[in-house]
């Protein structure tokens, strides 16, 4: 399979929301979520982390507060997207590039390691009158981005997916302006609940048998899951790749601090299907627990804003 091929789904579609989306789920969100995350995060702090060791701002239960156009507007109220030269790292077929140009950013750049170029050039065409441009890439060689050219690194599910994590960051951290800002949100994680992006499509049970299973009945589980097709949607493309990163949550945020960056806002996002999937298969849990520890297998999630240091400390 050649990565030069567009790989754009022959079902995609511009992104559309419908009027129920725009005029009532958007505006239930905006009023409700913010009184229920500050309940999730008291009562997860509590469990989790009582002495707040983790210095975990946000907790979140499941992907409910995580949508993204909440993202972004967290984003916006913390350092401002409006007039910002801006980057999407692993922007994919694009479906979170509208919610970018709604604040309105001096640039718009979207990289992605496939080729999704009927999708970039629809998205292109659509918003023609805003300074959007999209290329393929390597996000760990930006050679074609300037040093200290970008306001901000954009990112949703695609860390999880970085198999050189410390090159990509040093090169984030070399076309950042000074001060500039590393946003993500990413998961599953590795060692998580579903951490291959396929396990537990079938039961509850299944969740971790990327973790348990031998690599013939992994192989043999994974073409059950039906006829294979490259998509971001299918979990197969990135465990026939190897686009993983394995790592655990602690390990990301040591990354992030050694490669010059700072933390301004940190939220880990819990499963609820890995609590019931533990709960209901002790057995289970006791298999896993030699490989990670139990937090590393309850954390589906992070989502982040560090700032670039003036110093690699």
């Amino acid at each position: 399979m050649q990565l030069n091929d567009d790989k754009t789904p022959f079902t995609w579609s511009l992104p559309y929301e419908s009027f129920t989306e725009l005029r009532l789920k958007k505006p239930l969100r905006r009023l409700l979520y913010p009184a229920y995350l500050k309940v999730v995060t008291v009562f997860m702090q509590k469990r989790f982390d009582p002495h707040h060791t983790l210095a975990v701002d946000q907790w979140y239960w499941g992907y409910r507060g995580l949508e993204l156009e909440l993202l972004r507007s967290k984003l916006h109220r913390l350092i401002g997207i409006e007039g910002k030269r801006v980057l999407v790292a692993g922007c994919g077929t694009g479906r979170d590039i509208p919610i970018w140009l709604i604040y309105r950013p001096e640039i718009l750049i979207g990289v992605d390691f496939f080729n999704y170029g009927r999708a970039w050039e629809a998205l292109t065409q659509k918003y023609c009158g805003y300074p959007l441009h999209f290329m393929q890439g390597d996000l760990g060689d930006l050679k074609d981005i300037e040093d200290g050219s970008i306001d901000i690194v954009g990112s949703d599910a695609v860390f999880e997916h970085l198999r050189n994590l410390p090159t990509v960051l040093q090169e984030f951290r070399r076309i950042l302006k000074p001060g500039g800002i590393v946003y993500a949100t990413f998961g599953p994680l590795w060692y998580s609940w579903g951490g291959d992006h396929l396990s537990g499509y079938d039961n509850i049970a299944s969740g971790y048998n990327h973790l348990v299973m031998d690599p013939e009945d992994y192989q043999r589980y994974l073409e059950q899951a039906g006829e294979f097709s490259h998509s971001e949607h299918d979990g197969r493309t990135w465990i026939y790749h190897k686009l993983f990163s394995y790592l655990r949550p602690k390990e990301y945020l040591g990354l992030l601090h050694a490669a010059g960056f700072a933390k301004l806002n940190l939220g880990f996002i819990l499963d609820p299907r890995a609590i019931r999937c533990l709960r209901e298969n002790p057995g289970l849990k006791l298999r896993l627990l030699p490989m990670a520890e139990e937090l590393e297998l309850l954390v589906t999630g992070i989502t982040l804003i560090y700032q670039k240091a003036r110093i690699i400390r």
